[in-house]
């Protein structure tokens, strides 16, 4: 089993991105401010950080569109970051159900604030985390946290459109640029994968 504790540094560095971002007043979609954490020096291709980014951008970049405080979006990354540490690494292989998409349950449960007893928005949770495990299945393993990262902002952009009216802007085509650091890649099966560009 791999040990993953050295890389704990990054679930603060995804928290003080999507601070920094937040405070810039920029427009960035949940694409670029994804990309620009993975950027980040050191970033891990797979890594179980990627079970709080994807929650962490979410509500980042929600937030903004609803105009809260900053003390909101710190409260929420901060459950984000505690939720999102139970989720294990391997989470796909072992349990079935990648941290990534867990990740969208998290957002959405934070975000409209969904315990166990609540009843329409524990199914619209529900829902999220699912149709974001249906879309990463088209695509068959081995796992790639990158893959299922814009997988899972992909489906909850759909999702938080059909259940908020929020239409989040999304690039013409989302390209990954990380396939040379995963020796694992899909390449051409990978709907993300594009060379060229």
């Amino acid at each position: 089993m791999i040990n993953y504790s050295h890389w704990d540094i990054y679930y603060d560095i995804i928290t003080e991105r999507c601070l920094q971002y937040y405070e810039s007043g920029e427009q960035k979609n949940i694409w670029q401010l994804a990309t620009e954490i993975m950027d980040f020096q050191g970033f891990p291709m797979h890594c179980p950080q990627h079970h709080f980014l994807v929650p962490a951008v979410l509500l980042t970049v929600c937030r903004q569109v609803q105009n809260k405080s900053i003390k909101q979006l710190k409260r929420d990354l901060s459950e984000a970051n505690k939720r999102a540490r139970d989720v294990l690494a391997g989470f796909c292989g072992w349990y079935g159900a990648c941290g990534a998409a867990v990740g969208v349950g998290i957002f959405m449960s934070i975000f409209t604030e969904t315990n166990p007893c609540s009843e329409k928005s524990w199914s619209w949770t529900n829902k999220a985390t699912a149709r974001s495990l249906l879309k990463m299945s088209e695509v068959n393993g081995p796992r790639c946290c990158k893959r299922n990262t814009y997988f899972a902002l992909q489906s909850a952009k759909k999702t938080i459109e059909d259940y908020f009216g929020t239409v989040l802007d999304k690039p013409e085509r989302v390209v990954c640029k990380y396939y040379e650091q995963n020796k694992e890649c899909k390449r051409h099966e990978c709907p993300f994968y594009h060379p060229e560009e």
